[in-house]
């Protein structure tokens, strides 16, 4: 599989609101900044489990 096609895999969870909060997660996909900026580096099975801990992510709103 070319890295083209694996990047299509699983697809970045931003939704385009790129606000960080104080712990540094982001208000919009609640990955946190280190996730967002690595995030093309990580396999499929990282981004996977990722995706599954996005859902259960209580994220503060106090966005800097």
């Amino acid at each position: 599989m070319s890295e083209q096609a694996r990047l299509k895999q699983i697809k970045s969870p931003c939704v385009s609101i790129c606000k960080y909060n104080k712990n540094n997660f982001c208000v919009g996909c609640k990955r946190h900044m280190n996730e967002i900026f690595d995030w093309f580096d990580y396999s499929d099975e990282m981004r996977t489990a990722i995706m599954t801990d996005l859902l259960s992510r209580d994220i503060e709103t106090d966005s800097q």
